[in-house]
This record gives structure tokens, C-alpha cells and sequence, in this order.
């Protein structure tokens, strides 16, 4: 019986939604990692995942919040501990999604007046729209604090989000990467030794992940589960790319090699993607058995956590467990 070959050329709204550079890393990810990059599944479709997420903040319709909602804010208080007695603080959150993460600390240091301001970076508009949304709707009067700025933390851009006009040089940056955002890439080393160099001394990272505590792994910890689970955003890419998802499995499991939880395709037909880029084609074949990775998650103890962050150059000051055990909240200051 013969297989259906598939050539299809990504949708519209991928060339809408990605820049010229970004389509060209896109590629060049498929063809070299076999991936397509997660953290640009933020952009176009993929945010609207983080839009129908939020809801009210009111306590009659919140839903439960997640330690990964709320450690930031129950450590408000030790957060402050970390910086020089009575610093004015800056919030820089790289990768804000619906900021409801630092929302409660933002409000902390109103209270105690030490906020001298927030600015957000991310390469998504829809993102950072939504952040507007809510913060204004959290923080209405307050406007002129927070600032909002489309770039890539990753890159040159950090620098430019950190260097505030106005900040005295007792100003402290509280740089935050909230709700496992460091683990969207690839290579979180390389994005924890870049925003370590571009740190002042008395600065502090601010993390949230899920750690591995050993108990209630989930069953794909020892094999690959076909089918699921997985998020819609998962997918986001690929469907702008016009795979259609009849022509794949999912599979999520666990890399011991790299200890990472994984969602992949498996492809079932053979399929071919011609992407234009600038003046030229190019093309990616996939194979029946060939794979995209499409989500990677970091999945360390807090031994492994705590070495990750030395070895880029970072001194864990703060190291705190959710109520499930399973999120924690870290500050780290520059070990220089």
C-alpha cells in the first residue's frame, strides 16, 4: 500500500507572525534539532492560550491559584531581605505572560514603598498587550509605572530593558523569570550566564520552576505515553506550518540524557514543509518515524537547580518550596 507523500507550504499566518529572522531559526531548528523552538509558540494563535487562562482577580471568581501564582508573593517580604536595607526596587520580568506571578509582589513593594518600577520584555505584542490589560486593571492610577517592551531577552535586548532612565544607583533590579519560563529554551544554561553578566551586584534573579522531588513522578517518567498529555499551544506551530494532525502521534516522556520531560510528534506519513525565506526556499522533509520535539521542560532536583546557577556564575541567597513541594521560588544574586 502506498504512502500518501504530503508537500505542504506553511499558512499565512505564520509569515504574519514570525519575522524573516525567526522563520530562518525556525528551520534551521527543524533541521537541526529536530524542534520547533517552544518560545515562539508565544506569538499569533499560541498566546491566546494565555488570554482565556486569566480570568477576574476578584476572590468571588478567581479560580485556585498555583504556587506558581503565589510564591513570589508569600515571600514578598524575605524577597526584600535579599536587596540593601530600604533600596527602591525594579521589577524586570522577562517573559510576563499574564504577570499574575509578580502582581502580588508589585503590590508589596506599593505598600512599602519601594517600587521604582516594572518593566516587562517579551517578543510577543498579544503578550504583552494582555500584561497591560491586567496590570491596569490590578493597578489602575499606576500607569506611568510599567513599561512594556517587545524584544528578546535572550540577546541584546536585556540590556537594554535594565538600563532605566531615572533608576538612582541605589536601585535594586528584581529580574524575574516566573513560572518555569527559563525552561522554554533549548539551552537554559546559556540564558542564565547571559542574564547573570548583564546583572548589577546587588541585583537578584528571581526564579519559579517544578522541580523533581523524587515522589509522584508521572507514569511517562518510564515510558513514553502516545497520545498525550499535552497543551493545545503545544501544537501551535506545527499547525501554522499546515501539518495537519492526522499525520503524526504525540508522545511525551522522559530524556534521561538531557532530564527533560518531552511532548514530540512521531510522524505517521511523510510529509515535506517549503518555507520561503527572504529570496529563497527551502525545504524540511520528515520521514515516517522522524520526530519534532515540540515542549521541553528541565525536570532537576534542587540539588541540580542549585548547581545549574553556579556553575553560570549565580549564589542561591533564597530557596523556598511550594505547599505541594514540587514549585519552588529561588533568588540568586551575581557570585562575583
Amino acid at each position: 500500500m502506498d504512502v500518501q507523500q504530503h508537500s505542504v507550504s506553511p499558512r499565512d499566518d505564520f509569515y504574519r507572525t514570525y519575522s524573516a529572522a525567526q522563520v530562518d531559526a525556525i528551520v534551521d531548528s527543524l533541521v537541526q534539532r529536530g524542534e520547533f523552538p517552544y518560545e515562539l509558540t508565544y506569538l499569533g494563535d499560541g498566546s491566546e492560550m494565555w488570554r482565556e487562562a486569566e480570568t477576574p482577580s476578584d476572590a468571588e471568581h478567581s479560580p485556585m491559584l498555583s504556587d506558581f501564582d503565589t510564591l513570589l508573593t508569600s515571600h514578598a517580604a524575605r524577597l526584600l531581605a535579599v536587596a540593601p536595607s530600604a533600596s527602591p526596587v525594579r521589577i524586570v520580568d522577562l517573559g510576563p505572560g499574564t504577570t499574575r506571578p509578580v502582581r502580588g509582589l508589585i503590590r508589596h513593594l506599593l505598600d512599602e514603598s519601594r517600587l521604582a518600577g516594572y518593566r516587562a520584555i517579551d517578543i510577543s505584542a498579544q503578550i504583552l498587550e494582555l500584561a497591560r490589560q491586567n496590570l491596569g486593571n490590578d493597578f489602575p492610577g499606576h500607569a506611568g509605572r510599567f513599561e512594556l517592551c517587545r524584544g528578546d531577552f535572550t540577546g541584546p535586548d536585556l540590556a537594554r530593558v535594565l538600563a532605566a532612565e531615572g533608576d538612582g544607583a541605589d536601585t535594586v533590579r528584581f529580574v524575574v523569570l516566573a513560572g518555569g519560563t527559563l525552561y522554554n529554551f533549548a539551552d537554559p544554561a546559556r540564558v542564565l550566564r547571559h542574564v547573570c553578566h548583564s546583572l548589577r551586584d546587588d541585583d537578584a534573579l528571581l526564579l519559579t520552576l517544578r522541580i523533581d522531588t523524587g515522589v509522584d513522578r508521572p507514569p511517562f517518567m518510564d515510558q513514553i505515553s502516545v497520545g498525550g498529555p499535552y497543551k493545545p499551544q503545544q501544537l501551535a506551530g506545527l499547525d501554522l506550518l499546515a501539518v495537519d494532525r492526522s499525520w503524526y502521534v504525540t508522545e511525551t516522556g522522559f530524556d534521561r540524557d538531557r532530564s527533560d520531560v518531552f511532548v514530540r510528534v512521531r510522524f505517521l506519513e511523510p510529509v515535506t514543509v517549503t518555507f520561503a525565506v527572504g529570496d529563497d526556499q527551502r525545504a524540511v522533509a520528515f520521514e515516517p518515524g522522524d520526530t519534532v520535539l515540540v515542549w521541553r521542560y528541565l525536570y532537576h532536583d534542587a540539588a541540580a537547580v542549585a548547581d545549574q546557577l553556579g556553575r553560570c556564575g549565580l549564589r542561591v541567597r533564597l530557596f523556598e518550596h511550594g505547599q505541594d513541594k514540587q514549585v519552588v521560588l529561588v533568588a540568586a544574586t551575581p557570585a562575583r
